[in-house]
Parts: structure tokens; sequence; C-alpha cells
């Protein structure tokens, strides 16, 4: 207990030497220095940051200027972070607030600002440093692609600098790298927990058990051309490269190969395992951050997404002490057909406004359904069936619905955007699995040993909740997906 209160102490000391705000300032003037001019210029041709970096990417004189200043600019950042990645930790901890951990990808996609997405459900969104992501690939690149990569991160942080930076009670967006690109003990337990699960879909795939990672490396060694690997597969639907793609599986295999062949090699059986492993570890490491954060996983890819709910899955699996019922739920699927609706395409602009003048709280309660019931999901609600799980989200966004038509005929404006125009149609999915273990207070061992997470992750935030008893509530693993009809 005495230790416990020196290292609240020690947290809030760390917190009190810089708030959310200045640190997040002193992170985006690094950033604007380094690319507020093509920024500018981006904003005036109307272009995006995957077309402007891949044009100048193929100017070899650009390509001969830019490229010796990725080095010094990522060390830098790298020490930023160093010093401040653990005060941002701790003010977002603390901060009581709806928040999305956004994961799945090195960021979200540059054809959607996730914000307009879900700004409205979620108080605080949090993005991971692009940077830090891929830190170590940048050597191991070619020039170009380098170049690329580099101008492509720093184009897509700054059209989240507005809302980053705006005075806002709770930040809209906030920017935190994920602890595997910090922390060498971090990255240990995560390799650990990610191997398990990377030999647990292999078994899925191939149809047979193997004892370790070691095991399924070597089993995978042998395997030299795609129709080996395709000879063995038993589950094809867990050979999952891209939801998108639908050639046969050998071509998959083969493009696979192409776009990894730069850092990965180009041996069938290597990729499938980087495959597996790579995607295990990014799934558990959103899973990890979330919990860390209080935060609900924010997926903004569809592959990412089977992935996670696959990770959720597995950790279920290797409780063999528990006997409460795995809840998986992509309850919202289904109403994609009949169009689901809800306000996903609000303008940063209009979004600033809105949470500057109060109005969040008032939209909110217009909505009434469909906001904490979606976002929060406690577990006490969603414990019977799945079928539970799916009649409460169904009724939640029935009434959400009902509610928008309200919204629409106010006609309020915000930032000159009428709040009519924000209204998209698509599916927004959840996935949820309800282990049933303490996640927080003095039982912290129970939830170590469920889904492997670093100890001192599981600290409390407040000294008193390690003084309450009968108390400890129920942790379920969420994460949600809102996906655009095109």
């Amino acid at each position: 207990m005495a230790m416990a209160a020196s290292m609240m102490q020690d947290r809030e000391d760390t917190k009190s030497a810089a708030t959310l705000a200045e640190i997040q300032q002193a992170y985006f003037d690094r950033i604007t220095s380094m690319f507020e001019d093509v920024y500018n210029v981006m904003l005036k041709h109307d272009q995006h940051p995957q077309s402007v970096s891949w044009a100048l990417s193929r100017d070899d004189e650009h390509v001969k200027a830019n490229y010796p200043l990725i080095e010094p600019f990522v060390d830098e950042l790298a020490q930023f972070w160093e010093v401040m990645s653990e005060p941002v930790r701790y003010h977002l901890q603390d901060l009581e607030a709806l928040k999305g951990v956004f994961g799945g990808d090195l960021f979200p996609s540059y054809e959607r600002n996730i914000a307009s997405s879900s700004g409205l459900y979620l108080d605080t969104i949090v993005l991971t440093d692009p940077f830090m992501n891929t830190r170590d690939l940048f050597s191991r690149w070619p020039k170009e692609e380098s170049v690329r990569m580099f101008l492509k991160h720093g184009l897509q942080l700054m059209n989240y600098r507005s809302l980053a930076l705006a005075e806002t009670a709770n930040p809209i967006v906030a920017i935190l790298p994920f602890e595997s690109a910090l922390d060498e003990n971090y990255r240990d337990s995560l390799f650990s927990a990610a191997s398990k699960k990377a030999v647990i879909h292999a078994e899925k795939i191939f149809g047979q058990d193997f004892s370790n990672v070691e095991e399924l490396s070597e089993f995978l060694s042998t395997f030299d051309t795609p129709d080996k690997v395709i000879s063995k597969i038993v589950d094809q639907s867990r050979l999952l490269f891209d939801t998108e793609w639908t050639e046969p599986t050998e071509s998959q295999i083969l493009k696979a190969i192409h776009q990894t062949a730069s850092v990965a090699g180009d041996h069938p059986g290597e990729v499938i395992f980087n495959q597996c492993f790579g995607r295990m570890s990014q799934a558990t490491d959103i899973s990890w951050k979330s919990l860390s954060l209080g935060g609900v996983p924010l997926i903004d890819a569809p592959t990412s997404w089977q992935y996670y709910n696959w990770s959720l899955e597995y950790d279920a699996r290797r409780d063999a002490n528990s006997n409460l019922p795995l809840h998986m739920s992509r309850g919202m699927q289904h109403l994609a057909a009949t169009d689901l609706q809800w306000l996903g395409d609000i303008p940063p602009e209009s979004l600033i406004e809105l949470r500057k003048e109060g109005a969040l709280d008032e939209i909110r309660q217009m909505l009434s359904s469909g906001v904490n019931e979606v976002v929060s999901l406690n577990p006490d609600n969603f414990f019977r069936s799945a079928d539970k799980i799916y009649d409460n989200l169904e009724q939640a966004f029935s009434d959400h619905q009902r509610n928008i038509d309200k919204l629409r005929a106010k006609k309020w404006k915000f930032a000159g955007h009428d709040i009519g125009s924000w209204v998209v149609a698509g599916s927004i999915e959840v996935a949820s699995v309800i282990l049933g273990t303490p996640a927080w207070g003095l039982a912290t061992a129970a939830i170590s040993q469920v889904t492997d997470a670093p100890k001192l992750k599981d600290i409390p935030r407040k000294i008193k909740d390690l003084n309450q008893e009968g108390n400890q509530l129920s942790k379920s693993a969420v994460g949600m997906l809102f996906r655009h009809k095109s």
C-alpha cells in the first residue's frame, strides 16, 4: 500500500510538470516546422497526403534533398517521446471521458478524418505517432519509399493539428505512441503474448497443433512455394491478407510476397509466419493500450478488425480456468442493409465549434440511446448471450436513428455547416469479449494471466481503488469499427 501511494505521488508529480495541451503543442510545433510548407501546397491544390507524398517521392531532386532529414528528425521525436510519453499517458488515463484508441494501422486513412466519423460518439480519440511505428523501417526501405512515407506521415498529422490543439474541455484528438515503439520490456511481453496467439491462429489455418512459436516457424520454413502452403491449408478463411483481395490463394500469396519482400523477404512460409505474428502483435497492442488508457479500441481497417476479433477469441480460449461464455458480436453488420445512419461526416471546424459552444451534451441528450450504450458497453448488460448483445445494440440504434431526424429538423449550423449534412450511411460493428476477471485493484494477477498484460499497467489510477472491497467489476474488451458505404 505504501509503495502504491508513493508511485501515485510520483505519478502526480510527473503530470504536474506539463499539461496535456502543452505537450501536444510542443509535439505539433515539431511537426509544423518540418511539414507546414508542403502542407500548404497540398491544401492550395486540394490534394491529399497520399497523392502529394507519392508525387514528391518520384522527384529525384526532392528525394535527394529530403532523405538526409529523416533520421535526425525521427531521432529527435523519439527523444521527445522518451520524456513525454509517460506524462501524456497519465493525463489520458485520468481523463474522465469516452476515449477511442486508434489501432489496426499506422494511422487513420487519408481518405477520411476519423474524428469526422466518430467525434460525436467519442470525447477523445487517441492516435499513435506514425513516425514511431515505422522508426526502424526508414533505413530498410528504398530511399524513394522512405521519403514517401516520411511525407505521408507528416501531412496526415497536419490534418489533425487543429483538432489536437483546439481549446476544448476534453481534447478531441491526442497523440501518444504505442509503448511497443519505445519500451523494450513492453515489447518482450508483447512478443510473448502475440506468439501464443500466432500459434493458435496457425493451428486454425493448418489444422494441426504446434507446441510453441519455434515449432511453427520450423514447420513453415519448409514451404518454399505457394503450392506447398496451399496443400496444407484446412481453413482458407483465416489465411487473410486483405479483406478486399479476391484473387485465388496462390495469387494472394504472391501479391503479399511482392508487397513485403523489401522488409520480410520472399519465402512464402516466412510471409505466412510474419502475417500470423504481425497481425496478432498489432491486435494485442491495441487491446493493451486501450486497457491502459481506459478507452475503447477504434479500428479503421476491416482486415485489422477481423484480426482483432480473432485475437479476442484466442484470449478467451487461453483462459482455461474460466467457464464464462465468450461473447463475440459484430452486431451491427446486418443493419448495413437497412441503411443505418449516424452523424459521421462532421467537418473538423464544425466539430471544434460544436465542442466549444457546449452543444455536444445537448446533441447527445437528443440522441439518447446509441452513445454511452454503444461506446461503453457495460459487461453487466451483455452477459447472457450473443443474441442479447445484438438485441441491445439494435434497440439502441433504432432509437438513435429516430432521434437523428429530430436533430435534422432543428437545422443547427456549426462553422457554416448544417447538421443534417453530417448524416452518413453504413454500419457500425462492435466486438466484445467478456472474460469475467477483475481488471483493477488487488486482483491484478488474474487479468494478467488472461491477457499477458505487463503487471504495471494494472496499477489503479486512484489510491482509493485499492481500498474498495466487493467492487471489482468485470472487464470487457471492446472494439468498434465505423464503416461507411461508398
